[in-house]
């Protein structure tokens, strides 16, 4: 009993490292003076379909599994249309205050790089707007290239309450299940890590 107690705890530190908790009662971060909290949202799940049960090749289905309407930093409209035009698209829901989210921000960076060709793209999505200064700064020193968007409320459904979270969707709109069977990822992941998952998605 006291060794699976002790993986039990060993897997929890894993997680808490790798990624920020936003709930009310445990995050509270200062930005200039003021004190910032995120509150846990609660709300119905999207349902998820197994990854082999699509062809992310072919989009003459589209039909996505959820609509959004939002803005880019320079104010661009984007929606769920975007993913029609890609065989897979990476959302990574991160946050500026939240360490082990910027850490993997150039990672994520050069997987861009590197799969775009590949059908694969890449959006981050944050909601901290009194953090704009920050923001800007972490994209200059990451050299991020791939689209940065702000959070809307229909993107409450892929709360897990913590950050990064990430979610993967196929060309169809379609929410994905991870190749272990989760319907997210919960904590940040190295570029080894990641590819690993995209290969399996793409």
């Amino acid at each position: 009993m006291k060794k699976i107690l002790s993986v039990f705890l060993c897997m929890v530190m894993v997680l808490a490292a790798a990624s920020c908790d936003t709930t009310e009662e445990t995050k509270k971060t200062k930005h200039n003076g003021e004190t910032h909290s995120e509150q846990k949202i609660d709300s119905d799940k999207p349902v998820l379909i197994e990854a082999s049960e699509i062809d992310v090749n072919s989009n003459s289905g589209f039909d996505p599994d959820f609509t959004f309407t939002t803005t880019d930093r320079d104010g661009n409209t984007w929606d769920e249309s975007t993913f029609s035009s890609y065989k897979l698209t990476m959302i990574n829901f991160w946050e500026p205050w939240c360490g082990p989210c910027v850490g993997e921000i150039p990672d994520l960076e050069r997987l861009y790089e590197d799969y775009k060709d590949k059908g694969f793209q890449i959006i981050g999505v944050y909601s901290e707007e009194s953090m704009e200064e920050d923001v800007d700064e972490i994209l200059r020193d990451s050299k991020v290239s791939y689209p940065i968007l702000h959070y809307t409320t229909e993107f409450d459904q892929f709360q897990s309450g913590y950050v990064p979270t990430t979610i993967f969707v196929d060309g169809n709109g379609h929410v994905l299940k991870m190749p272990n069977g989760d319907p997210n990822v919960i904590g940040s992941n190295s570029y080894n890590d990641w590819a690993s998952i995209i290969d399996k998605l793409l």
